[in-house]
């Protein structure tokens, strides 16, 4: 009997020490689960988003057409055709940067025909510590604005918060009229230079509804589990995220290739130099279109150039948009009162303007956590502590 005993005993040993070791196995990997939560805002407001704008057009046909060596160089830096730089025509120009030309586009006061908040009060008049209600935002879309610019506004939802934008593309500005357009993005305020990459683009004659729902995503840091950094939080474009490390990482490739950058960062806490058009025609485009050919390229022994590790926190809107044409009898009205303004007929209206009317589908947030699956407290209680 004692026999049996020690063997029972000794089973017991066998099975506990396994169960012991696979617990601290399950432990070290480290395994973690995401959690999905949706709260409501506690005030029945929430800050509302930035809204990037962007027009297709980058510099207006009028200024071309009044300077047309300029209008020269802007075409061979735009299209890489071959230019002699040697030339003393292009002498005076060969030190523009990108921002100097973007800044012979259409500004906001030509751009935003009318703005409103929740239909009662003008957007001119939303003023938080006399910060600017608009800011302006250069990179590869061009001139961009940023209207909300440091998410100061605070909404409801529906209609009680809506932003109304009724903006003029002004095509008789385009250097190029075959497609005629705004590129859009809705982010978070401490978001730069997004509406490359998550932009929703808006044509003339159309009102656009869309309705936004906040989502926050955090991510655990590398060391329990996670795929985030906890040590990158921000960069020289704003609040880390895949985004502003992809153009961070440009910057850095575009500064040892040619020892500028096409576009300044919005923190250029790395001392950049803008590249002079000369430099983007001889270096630049190259460099960038290289860059993009390989950060693209899905080959697995060339994928992530730049290696972003996911944000450890970072909020991203889901957009729902629905989309109806403007009516003749609503462009008619508005040539009554503004025509003359703009030079417009009820045709030309139809044919520049468009509108977005953003607002908070509801006062919710969809929260989405990762979280360790079995911590050190779990690993205790398995092993009998």
């Amino acid at each position: 009997m004692l026999h049996h005993l020690h063997y029972s005993l000794g089973g017991s040993y066998i099975v506990y020490d396994l169960h012991v070791s696979q617990s601290i196995q399950k432990y070290l990997q480290k395994p973690v689960r995401t959690q999905i939560s949706i709260y409501r805002s506690e005030n029945g407001t929430m800050l509302f988003p930035t809204i990037s704008i962007c027009n297709l057009n980058k510099v207006n046909k009028s200024h071309m057409d009044a300077n047309p060596v300029l209008g020269e160089v802007w075409e061979a830096v735009d299209t890489w055709k071959p230019l002699d730089w040697g030339d003393e025509r292009y002498a005076p120009y060969k030190n523009l940067t990108y921002h100097d030309v973007y800044r012979y586009s259409s500004d906001w006061e030509q751009t935003a025909v009318a703005c409103t908040h929740a239909g009662v009060r003008f957007c001119k008049d939303l003023h938080y510590d006399h910060d600017q209600i608009v800011t302006e935002d250069y990179g590869p879309t061009g001139r961009c604005f940023r209207f909300n610019p440091e998410g100061l506004i605070r909404s409801k939802s529906g209609d009680y918060g809506a932003i109304y934008l009724r903006l003029n593309v002004n095509r008789r500005e385009y250097l190029v009229p075959d497609e005629v357009l705004f590129t859009v993005a809705i982010h978070h305020h401490t978001q730069y230079s997004v509406t490359r990459n998550t932009g929703i683009q808006i044509s003339p004659g159309l009102k656009y509804k869309i309705g936004v729902r906040a989502v926050e995503r955090d991510e655990l840091d590398q060391k329990l589990g996670g795929r985030c950094d906890t040590k990158l939080q921000t960069n020289s474009y704003g609040a880390y995220d895949l985004e502003s490390c992809n153009m961070e990482c440009r910057d850095k490739i575009l500064e040892k290739e040619c020892g500028c950058v096409s576009w300044l960062p919005p923190n250029n806490i790395h001392g950049y130099r803008l590249c002079t058009l000369q430099e983007i025609h001889e270096c630049g485009s190259q460099a960038y279109f290289d860059f993009v050919f390989q950060e693209s390229d899905t080959h697995m022994k060339r994928y992530d150039t730049c290696d972003c590790p996911v944000p450890c926190t970072n909020t991203i809107y889901n957009l729902q948009t629905t989309t109806t044409a403007l009516s003749k009898e609503w462009a008619a009205k508005k040539e009554a009162s503004e025509g003359a303004k703009f030079n417009y007929t009820a045709d030309d209206i139809l044919k520049n303007n468009v509108i977005i009317e953003v607002f908070f589908a509801d006062m919710y947030v969809d929260k989405i956590a990762q979280i360790p699956a079995y911590d050190f407290w779990n690993l205790l209680a398995d092993v009998g502590g």
